[in-house]
């Protein structure tokens, strides 16, 4: 008998990949994650900073994530999907789309099929 499970491992691809946030001071940490969960594909989003992390004073607060997603596509095009779903702008280059975010990048080699 062919379950639902296995149909669905077929056609959708799971991923866990980790990435590192610097974020406008002023910006809430909780609503960052948020707006991250509601992009596209996107299933899970875990703040994973190290504990013993110290932030830089008078600089942009630094958030190490786990995020997990679903995908169709090749897992490296959705990610890029997922860099500009967070940075790109919809009314002019200084606006960004998911505010307070400055710099959103995937750290190598944590990109994991689960």
């Amino acid at each position: 008998m062919i379950k639902l499970k296995n149909i669905l491992n077929e056609v959708l691809n799971n991923f866990s990949v980790e990435a590192d946030l610097f974020v406008d001071t002023s910006a809430s940490h909780y609503e960052i994650t948020n707006e991250l969960r509601a992009l596209r594909g996107v299933t899970i989003v875990n703040i994973i900073t190290p504990e013993d992390y110290i932030q830089k004073p008078g600089g942009d607060d630094y958030i190490r994530i786990r995020l997990k997603f679903v995908t169709r596509k090749e897992s490296k095009e959705t990610l890029q999907n997922i860099i500009d779903d967070t940075l790109a702008s919809d009314k002019g280059e200084n606006d960004l789309r998911i505010q307070g975010v400055k710099s959103f990048k995937f750290r190598e080699g944590t990109l994991k099929r689960l």
